[in-house]
């Protein structure tokens, strides 16, 4: 345990040293300011978008940023050869940028609407969502070397977390959109922001069951995918 809470200050601490935090914190204050000033009609839509995207973006762009500055350091051959297991280094990092997208994502649900939200749906929204993309970040970052090519590669891997968004805004109407974890996470915010009874019972059932599955099977995703990178 005290290697695991090591492991969550050093996290930390990068965060703050490569200005990840800075850039978080500016985004989320652009996102609350956005939201003083939206119109009324579509106001709801708007904010569950902003607020869906935050902990995503976070999650997926920012674990990648830590990774390749770990590489480009020389950390990770140092941690290759320590005590350190990749369980512990996967999720010290899921759970700081989790930590970050979670305070951001309630900063801007306040702006948005005050006090006027489920707190319990948007809570497990907004951590379900950030693990999710720091787990599939693992994934995307074992297959690049520079900052230049995870970035190339970012919309391979986002552009399917959003589709069910087609479903959301009436393009599409399909059950298919249901086996991406996403659809799951997106009835959680708009559970969070709509009056009781909008969000069927079934599908919050659903949500709950579904999201803790998928993140599990990506973290596995993720663990194998760090495994080829010490080996690399």
């Amino acid at each position: 345990m005290e290697r695991f809470i090591s492991l969550l200050h050093l996290d930390f601490t990068m965060i703050v040293r490569n200005r990840i935090l800075i850039v978080a914190a500016v985004i989320t204050a652009l996102y609350a300011g956005i939201l003083q000033v939206l119109p009324e009609n579509n106001f709801t839509e708007v904010l569950t978008i902003l607020i869906f995207t935050d902990p995503v973006m976070l999650g997926f762009m920012f674990v990648g940023v830590m990774v390749l500055f770990e590489k480009s350091g020389n950390t990770l051959q140092a941690i290759s050869v320590s005590p350190v297991r990749s369980t512990e280094y996967l999720w010290s990092k899921a759970l700081v940028l989790t930590l970050v997208a979670l305070a951001a994502g309630l900063i801007m649900a306040v702006a948005g609407v005050g006090s006027r939200f489920h707190a319990g749906h948007l809570a497990a929204a907004i951590v379900s969502s950030s693990l999710l993309f720091v787990f599939i970040g693992f994934v995307g970052v074992s297959r690049v070397k520079t900052f230049n090519q995870y970035f190339i590669i970012i919309p391979l891997f986002m552009i399917p977390g959003f589709l069910p968004f087609l479903n959301y805004f009436g393009i599409t109407d399909t059950w298919l959109w249901y086996f991406i974890p996403t659809q799951a996470a997106l009835l959680l915010f708009v559970a969070a922001f709509s009056e009781s009874g909008t969000v069927a019972t079934r599908e919050i059932v659903y949500a709950f069951i579904y999201l803790p599955i998928t993140i599990w099977l990506s973290y596995l995703w993720a663990r194998s995918s760090w495994n080829k990178i010490l080996e690399s």
